[in-house]
């Protein structure tokens, strides 16, 4: 058997280059990362299991709106907000804290990380809410979703609300068919022969 040749050896100048590439792609890597760490989200989910509840839901990214210069979020439900304080802490506040230009370090529920500029879902534990007190929890959450959420859940708002701008059909023949017993009922000339008009009532 002839036994194979080994492999050639890499030169000294294509090691270098090898490692150069690895460290160019980590290099990349990292500003990839570091770039999506500050893309602006535009629909967030915050989940506080105790306390603060009522904060809870989906928040949607306000246009052409800002506080302390950083993006706004205003909830789909009702009048709060996620906004960043002007002490540079993420925090969930409502229309006081909106009626000051959120130029406040108030807050029902707040991250005690200064963000630098981190959005409010890469934010890692220290959310805090006001009941009682200031309460840290790891259970308060938030995280990005999708903006279809939010068009579902408005969807479904509207459907479920929805008045049919007419009655159905077999509503509109009920009340047909009541009327006609009313007036044969209130008749007096019918002389026991209720069923009779009815019927020919109703053919009408």
């Amino acid at each position: 058997k002839v036994q194979a040749p080994p492999p050639p050896q890499p030169t000294a100048s294509q090691s270098c280059n090898g490692w150069l590439d690895v460290l160019l792609l980590q290099r990349e890597q990292q500003l990839l990362q570091a770039e999506e760490i500050h893309i602006v989200p535009q629909v967030l989910e915050v989940h506080v299991p105790w306390g603060c509840k009522w904060v809870s839901g989906l928040y949607k990214l306000v246009d052409d709106a800002n506080a302390n210069r950083y993006p706004l979020w205003k909830s789909v439900d009702a009048d709060i907000f996620i906004y960043s304080m002007n002490n540079g802490r993420w925090g969930i506040g409502a229309h006081q804290e909106k009626a000051q230009g959120f130029d406040t370090e108030t807050a029902y529920v707040f991250n005690d990380t200064p963000h630098e500029g981190l959005m409010p879902h890469h934010l890692m534990g220290g959310w805090m809410h006001s009941r009682p007190a200031w309460t840290p929890d790891e259970g308060i959450k938030c995280r990005e979703v999708d903006v279809s959420v939010v068009l579902e859940r408005t969807g479904m708002e509207k459907r479920k609300h929805k008045v049919p701008r007419q009655p159905p059909k077999i509503m509109q023949q009920a009340a047909a068919k009541q009327q006609a017993v009313n007036e044969v009922a209130s008749d007096d000339k019918s002389d026991g022969k209720l069923e009779e008009k009815l019927g020919k009532k109703l053919e009408l």
